[in-house]
């Protein structure tokens, strides 16, 4: 089982406005700062290769708002001029709800009932790219120790700096359209994304020792499928509006449909 998300934030997405001079110089001046890992390590024998199914149960379903949606703010990117294109904004993107309520980019995944196994990771690298001055996706899930490949798609540098606090941080200067680079995180948690040469610039990597786990579509919607007969603990996490759980039991071939409501928060 893996620490809940309950906060909502994660502390890291607390300090991640602090820049120490010395790592921004050493961003924007080359991208060796910090060399490539090796690799992940190999996954211990017994582990579940992925893809492999362990079940036949599944818990669907939906993260939703009550309510008014709240207005997304347009991102103003005048400062960089290959971005910025009059006339047309950019919005926000920590909190976006459709016209039917649901809210895309929550995080969801198994918190606590899965018994003491442990899941190879993906052979597959996930992909976060900067493309017209953004983190796409906003959000990303990851297995522990799967490969991540961060790409600028941007004629213009950026930098990605990964704020932790159970891995290790990491600070990488993206000098143009063409370059790429690889990490992988070893422990669960919310990991902030930033470019600190676009102060809008942000994402979240989500990571997680299980394959349990689904960033929510355009409608909110959400599946996770193949698991075993059990009693699970489900969360789902937002990064502005926090995190909420539900119990849920479910028997072999079963699928259980569940819903997440959340609320604006009151004004302080």
């Amino acid at each position: 089982d893996r620490p809940s998300l309950r906060d909502g934030r994660s502390r890291a997405a607390v300090r991640w406005a602090a820049v120490p001079a010395a790592i921004l110089s050493c961003v924007v001046g080359f991208s060796g700062c910090t060399p490539e890992p090796a690799g992940p390590p190999a996954p211990p024998p017994g582990a579940i290769a992925a893809g492999r199914t362990i079940g036949g149960a599944a818990i669907e379903g939906r993260v939703v708002f009550e309510g008014a949606p709240p207005p997304r703010r347009a991102i103003r990117m005048s400062s960089e001029a290959t971005c910025h294109r009059p006339g047309v904004d950019a919005l926000s993107e920590d909190i976006i709800v459709s016209s039917g309520g649901g809210i895309k980019n929550a995080y969801v995944h198994v918190l606590s009932g899965l018994r003491d196994v442990v899941f190879a990771a993906p052979d597959t690298p996930a992909v976060m790219d900067q493309t017209g001055c953004l983190f796409v996706p906003h959000v990303l899930d990851v297995q522990v120790n799967q490969m991540i490949e961060f790409a600028n798609s941007d004629p213009v540098v950026h930098n990605v700096h990964a704020v932790c606090e159970k891995n290790r941080s990491f600070n990488v200067s993206m000098p143009g359209k063409g370059k790429t680079m690889r990490r992988y995180f070893s422990t669960p948690e919310v990991v902030k994304i930033r470019c600190d040469i676009h102060a809008w610039m942000n994402a979240f990597i989500v990571v997680d020792h299980h394959p349990f786990h689904q960033i929510t579509g355009e409608d909110g919607s959400f599946a996770l499928r193949g698991l075993p007969a059990g009693q699970y603990v489900v969360e789902a996490w937002q990064e502005r509006l926090g995190s909420q759980q539900q119990t849920v039991p479910i028997a072999e071939g079963e699928t259980r449909k569940v819903e997440f409501t959340f609320k604006p928060h009151p004004a302080p």
